[in-house]
């Protein structure tokens, strides 16, 4: 049963292929040392993410376990400044909408590079859980887009029953002529400790005294010839010999030392002074719109309500309004960043923001309206 997600995690876009080519992004972090949380999450999806390849494509299947909403949540939090509260909130968020806590959640990833496209369809019948037991579980659903791969890189999310037992496998039909299996690295054992080395004294014999080097006259250059000093130009004209001579030709010449001497034009009163464009509408109600962003950024939900229009303001209140501003920890963080306008008509704007960690690629999008009341922009919320 395919399905289209509708939260902001039906996007994600993990480029592993260029992690796994790129070097110093995934290492074994060392044991006895505490990990900060963009070390804790490399580490999990590490030990959940299976590759192989086959007939013209390379596939790999990387698994979201529970565990890995703590670390990533961290990480954003130290990304964006969240508060204690957001980085909860985010994380509750994560948990609910990749489902992690009612089911067993896999990425799925094709890179075809062949003449024709790899096909799985239909995944509920080629992508099946084996259990330990020897059953093979379908999919309760899945992106549709896996349905119809196109050339390149295609993605999307695959949700499985939760399993008490973690020791399964993924089994992948139409890659090539068998089916491919996709099994996952067993928990990291603890290190053995290593064995204290043996101390070995060797007892050299003792060198002999060397003999004191006589001492070198050390040679020291001539000094450099003296080099006569640079002449200085006179500054003053050639009428004029001394500074009051100099100061008497200036004043003839009516105070004007500079070389051009001819009277400079006021501009004629018939042409008006430049001005400021100030009534461009598009960029009046961009710089509104902005500013509107930065309040949400800056987590200010009272100023970013006053500058909303009449009747927006009358079908929300001011306190459910700062409670949905709130919820929205995922836009209020990439607003922090890069961010992107694109307008959808005059009145119409789609604000696109891209979070970018050391693991996760994805997107977040809101559209609002700008409309004019009066002589101001405001904002459609």
């Amino acid at each position: 049963m395919s399905f289209r997600q509708n939260s902001r995690y039906s996007n994600i876009a993990i480029s592993l292929l260029a992690m796994i080519l790129a070097a110093g992004i995934f290492f074994m972090p060392s044991y006895g040392a505490e990990l900060n949380p963009y070390d804790e999450t490399v580490r999990i999806l590490e030990r959940w993410t299976a590759s192989h390849w086959g007939q013209d494509c390379f596939v790999w299947v990387v698994r979201y376990p529970e565990e890995l909403a703590g670390p990533w949540a961290e990480s954003e939090a130290l990304r964006s400044g969240m508060s204690e509260a957001e980085q909860e909130r985010f994380r509750a968020s994560f948990v609910s909408e990749l489902k992690l806590d009612t089911s067993e959640t896999f990425l799925v990833s094709v890179y075809s590079f062949g003449a024709r496209p790899v096909n799985l369809s239909p995944v509920r019948d080629n992508v099946s859980l084996l259990a330990s037991s020897g059953e093979r579980i379908k999919p309760v659903r899945y992106d549709s887009s896996l349905d119809s791969p196109q050339a390149g890189v295609v993605q999307g999310l695959v949700f499985f029953p939760k399993q008490t037992n973690k020791d399964y496998v993924i089994a992948i039909k139409g890659m090539g002529r068998t089916e491919r299996i996709f099994s996952f690295a067993p928990p990291e054992a603890p290190p053995v400790p290593a064995k204290k080395p043996e101390v070995v004294v060797v007892n050299l014999p003792k060198r002999k005294p060397r003999k004191k080097p006589e001492p070198v006259q050390e040679y020291v250059p001539p000094p450099p010839p003296a080099i006569p000093p640079r002449p200085i130009t006179p500054i003053f004209r050639e009428e004029s010999s001394d500074m009051a001579g100099f100061v008497r030709s200036v004043r003839e010449r009516g105070g004007n030392t500079s070389r051009d001497t001819a009277p400079r034009t006021a501009p004629p009163a018939s042409q008006p002074p430049r001005q400021a464009n100030t009534g461009n509408a598009y960029a009046s109600r961009e710089s509104v719109l902005r500013r509107f962003l930065n309040f949400w950024a800056n987590n200010a939900p009272g100023e970013m309500y006053d500058m909303l229009s009449e009747n927006s303001k009358k079908m929300i209140s001011r306190e459910n309004f700062t409670k949905e501003v709130m919820k929205a920890n995922d836009m209020r963080a990439g607003l922090k960043g890069d961010y992107r306008i694109d307008w959808i008509g005059e009145e119409r704007a789609k604000v696109i923001v891209t979070h970018k960690t050391l693991v996760f690629r994805s997107v977040s999008t809101r559209t609002l309206g700008v409309t004019r009341e009066g002589s101001a922009w405001r904002i459609v919320w």
